[in-house]
């Protein structure tokens, strides 16, 4: 199973960033975009795993969130990251970032503790739009100009599946762990 521990983002706030990526889609001459229903906010990828594995990461989930209270985001504004194929897309996140920075370093340490790799790279939280998409320095001012006016309050950790089903990548929820 290819697994990866996200925050899950309401439909409302789904809604916006579908809106957000047609523009983005307008402005681009091709790119790999995400479907609307599989938007969220990674905590972190866990790549293919077995049972018992998996069963480490749910416990992992519970120790991380752990005196972890709900709390707040916000979306702040389209960026991208250049990568050597194209850029990848992305809408960034304010709010309540220390909490988020807090449950997501309790996670890196569960998940160590259950013999998973820690990720050495910083964490950015952000909500991938598109990977390898093509457009320019011009168009990302255009598209951070817009205002997004989303917002969700963080209430869970969610364990999903992530596979291919008839040429579609799939995300199905296994486990949830509340705050």
């Amino acid at each position: 199973m290819r697994l990866f521990i996200a925050i899950e983002l309401p439909k409302s706030v789904k809604n916006e960033l579908n809106e957000l990526q047609k523009q983005l889609k307008q402005y681009s001459s091709g790119g790999n975009f995400v479907p609307k229903e599989n938007m969220h906010i990674t905590m972190h990828f866990l790549g293919e795993v077995g049972n018992m594995e998996m069963a480490s990461a749910a416990k992992a989930m519970r120790e991380a969130v752990r005196g972890i209270r709900p709390f707040m985001l916000h979306l702040n504004e389209y960026d991208c990251f250049d990568k050597r194929s194209g850029k990848t897309s992305v809408v960034t996140i304010k709010g309540d970032l220390k909490e988020l920075d807090n449950l997501h370093e309790a996670l890196e340490f569960a998940l160590a503790d259950e013999g998973f790799g820690k990720d050495m790279k910083r964490f950015v939280p952000h909500i991938t739009l598109g990977r390898n998409v093509v457009h320019d320095d011009i168009s990302t001012g255009e598209l951070k100009q817009i205002k997004l006016n989303g917002s969700l309050q963080v209430k869970k950790l969610i364990l999903f599946e992530s596979e291919r089903i008839n040429g579609k990548m799939v995300y199905t929820p296994i486990h949830t762990e509340e705050l």
